[in-house]
């Protein structure tokens, strides 16, 4: 009996803490990327996907720098996430009735 759990038991290990991963780094246009307080809004936004690893801002380029797993999410999603946030990404517009919401300083 032993011998017949035995194979189960690793595969089940090995599913749990054995997942493939595909780390891919993205550079994102977000034309309203203005100071750190919009880039805080979109790290914020970021902590609710998964798979994201890192999220730098250039500010003078105006442009967002993601490292993600292509295995849990994909490129469009890094991009609707941005525009989630309320600024626009790449050729993904931000909905109007997030950028009116948001500060001042990030419009």
């Amino acid at each position: 009996m032993w011998k017949m759990l035995l194979p189960i038991m690793l595969l089940i290990v090995c599913l749990a803490g054995c997942r493939k991963q595909d780390m891919r780094t993205v550079v994102v246009a977000v034309p309203g990327l203005k100071n750190p307080a919009c880039a805080q809004i979109i790290q914020d936004a970021f902590i609710r996907q998964p798979g994201i690893k890192a999220v730098t801002p250039d500010f003078e380029q105006r442009t967002l720098t993601v490292t993600y797993d292509s295995m849990v999410t994909a490129r469009k999603n890094v991009e609707f996430t941005i525009a989630g946030a309320g600024f626009d990404a790449n050729d993904i517009r931000a909905p109007t009735n997030v950028v009116v919401a948001l500060p001042a300083a990030c419009k």
